[in-house]
């Protein structure tokens, strides 16, 4: 089992899921660290307690619901025990067989994300209203920070500053020698 390939099946899962929210990520990522804990064999037994303390869910309701939903997706294999005494099964499957390696010759064929919009909205048959869907957030790198002009200027006041302070200081030298005299 790779740890790493398999997070990355399960998002890429994620990803492209529009039934689970958070609650079923967080839920699914506790159960995979109990299975991580019992060195990825199955079934684990898990206690409700356990798992909602760490996933952070606070309602029994929506923790059955979502061990449920994960159940019916595909995520996790849930044999409920009915005994509270004894913990409940699941299976988790290993995603890391989803992801398949990108061909040589695929890699070659990314092009910056900049170029590619370009290059569609020059040659592009859609309408204006699909083009925008597509446009990409570039930021703008000649933006000047004003925080950063307003620290400069501070710092010159600061130096205008220090020279009062050093004329005023001069001023008392002199002053102080005769006021010791008394």
């Amino acid at each position: 089992m790779n740890y790493i390939k398999h997070l990355t099946g399960f998002f890429d899962r994620v990803a492209k899921d529009k039934l689970l929210n958070p609650t079923h990520v967080s839920l699914y990522m506790s159960l995979f660290q109990f299975w991580n804990c019992n060195r990825f064999r199955n079934p684990i037994s898990i206690s409700r307690d356990e798992i909602m303390r760490i996933s952070k869910i606070s309602s029994k309701a929506t923790y059955h619901k979502c061990l449920k939903a994960l159940h019916a997706q595909g995520y996790i294999k849930y044999e409920p025990s009915y005994n509270p005494f004894k913990g409940s099964h699941v299976f988790l499957f290993n995603f890391s067989d989803d992801l398949k390696p990108l061909p040589k010759s695929a890699s070659s064929n990314f092009k910056p994300v900049i170029e590619q919009v370009v290059n569609k909205s020059c040659t592009s048959d859609e309408t204006s209203s699909e083009q925008v869907n597509e446009q990409v957030v570039v930021p703008y790198i000649n933006n000047t920070n004003n925080s950063n002009d307003l620290n400069n200027s501070n710092s010159l006041n600061l130096g205008e500053q220090s020279k009062k302070i050093e004329e005023e200081n001069r001023n008392d030298e002199f002053v102080m020698p005769s006021a010791q005299c008394h």
